[in-house]
């Protein structure tokens, strides 16, 4: 059973000179006396619920969010300034929780103690940015793949970060220049749109590079790779690299799926699922079946999946930027329609919420929705909705028949989740507001899910860790409980620039 405290006063005793705090799992506090792992650089100790009750605490119903260090990650106010949207960053905590890997979209390494934000090395790598980071089972390797010219995987020592071997995936789907004055420019580069370590120690790269060649010609070039742990290339599908864009990966057991969208110009083969995902065999290295939604007309053309999708067992679960979600078979067959956030009439124009992020939980599958905006088929796609799609900035849990289980909105702009290691609390980020300039919204909610295999009735909103700035959409988290997200500039008023770009992490 979790205890936790209410912040209280020592009484009869010696005055600390911060009270302690009640968060998940125990307390933190400035009692150098009890034992606990420090946190931070300001004497404060966590110690865990059931070993010694700091003096004053009492129980309470509901833990705080305590922020316990940042990391400051360099300066991005040029990109905020002209418009661009939040910097790419990776994170992950190393396998025992000591570590925590950042990557930058300036193109730096860091790593630092994952419970005091000491740096212990920070490395400059990529001529733009650092896509993708993923530990050894072992913590002894971090992987790190860049999205550059060249799209260079690396595998660097720890705690040093040096390099111990590199290889290039342009070699696979060729590289490109960085495009001058191109606010997205080097989103044009190859890159590891997937990384993964697998059980066995090896990686499961995708390879991606989507870029325009001085004709004016658009072309995509994608490929699933199998590398050793020493970078020797194990397997590659296709044969030649794809004629489309892969997105990332998302393993259960033998099979990943894949996204598959397509930005080159001209027709394709029809032979890739474009707006939807591959079912891959991972011991027979290829795609055993498609998964292929239909485009939901009039509205759209063509079909959008991008972090929306898992699968457990024989099930997939997809959610697509129509704002539609579903379930699978293996197979590709379509198994059942959950509640929607799709089109819907606001006097004479349509109005969708996407579903960009989602995943299973047991048999049910959760998942959030985006802002109100108009689809880009429709009649003047760049004004403002009329109105609020009803299922807009809402995370909804729906069980295998496709009933609605319970849902939650707040005034929040939901973005991005992460299922914490426990695997029963979730993690959701909360960025900046288009209509909304309150900077009280900012941060990161955790929510309680229950059990897989016991689930709540609904999403309960268990606590939520504020920051400073918005915050961009992958969060990292650790067993026992600690949250890193990354905060980052934006546009306030007359500021083109406010805040910081920084990883803050949470207790």
């Amino acid at each position: 059973m979790v205890i936790v405290w209410l912040l209280a006063a020592g009484c009869g005793g010696e005055q600390h000179s911060s009270p302690p705090v009640a968060v998940s799992g125990g307390w933190i506090h400035q009692d150098p006396s009890l034992p606990g792992e420090p946190i931070g650089s300001d004497g404060r100790v966590f110690t865990p619920a059931g070993s010694v009750t700091p003096m004053g605490a009492r129980e309470v119903a509901a833990p705080s969010c305590v922020p316990v260090f940042t990391v400051e990650l360099g300066d991005v106010d040029r990109h905020t300034a002209m418009g661009g949207s939040a910097p790419d960053t990776a994170m992950a905590f190393s396998p025992s929780g000591r570590h925590l890997a950042i990557g930058t979209f300036l193109g730096e390494v860091i790593l630092v103690d994952a419970w005091t934000g000491a740096t212990l090395a920070r490395r400059r790598l990529a001529e733009t940015m650092v896509k993708q980071v993923a530990w050894s089972s072992d913590g002894s390797t971090l992987y790190v793949g860049e999205q550059s010219p060249d799209g260079s995987l690396l595998a660097l020592s720890i705690p040093t970060l040096e390099e111990t071997w590199r290889v290039n995936l342009s070699d696979w789907v060729g590289d490109s220049p960085l495009p001058a004055g191109n606010l997205y420019g080097a989103y044009t580069l190859p890159a590891a749109y997937g990384l993964d370590v697998l059980a066995d120690g090896s990686l499961l790269v995708v390879a991606t590079h989507a870029w325009t060649i001085d004709s004016g010609e658009r072309l995509n070039r994608s490929v699933v790779l199998k590398l050793g742990s020493d970078g020797r290339p194990l397997a590659q599908w296709p044969e030649q690299p794809a004629d489309a864009v892969f997105f990332r990966t998302q393993l259960a057991g033998d099979v990943a799926l894949i996204p598959v969208s397509r930005s080159s110009d001209g027709p394709h083969s029809g032979e890739l699922p474009i707006g939807g995902a591959l079912v891959f065999d991972l011991h027979r290295f290829e795609p055993t079946a498609s998964i292929r939604p239909q485009p939901l007309e009039p509205w759209f053309t063509n079909t959008f999946l991008w972090e929306a999708l898992d699968v457990r067992g024989d099930t997939v679960f997809l959610g697509l930027g129509d704002g539609r979600a579903g379930l699978w078979s293996l197979d590709g067959q379509p198994k059942t329609t959950l509640p929607s956030a799709g089109p819907i009439m606001a006097g004479e124009t349509p109005v969708v919420a996407s579903i960009g992020s989602g995943m299973l939980h047991g048999e049910r599958a959760v998942y959030i929705t985006s802002s109100t905006h108009i689809p880009f088929g429709a009649a003047a796609p760049e004004l403002k909705p009329l109105a609020a799609h009803p299922n807009e900035n809402t995370l909804i849990s729906a069980d295998a028949s496709g009933r609605m289980t319970g849902s939650w909105s707040g005034p929040h702009r939901l973005q991005g989740l992460a299922m914490m290691p426990d695997g029963r609390h979730l993690v959701v980020g909360a960025g900046q507001r288009e209509h909304d300039q309150r900077q009280d919204l900012f941060g990161a909610l955790v929510f309680d899910l229950g059990p897989e295999d016991a689930p709540l009735d609904r999403p309960l909103l268990s606590r939520f860790c504020q920051t400073e700035g918005p915050v961009f959409f992958r969060a990292a988290a650790t067993l026992d409980g600690r949250i890193a997200v990354t905060e980052h500039p934006y546009r306030h008023g007359e500021d083109p620039a406010f805040g910081d770009y920084r990883v803050t992490v949470f207790r």
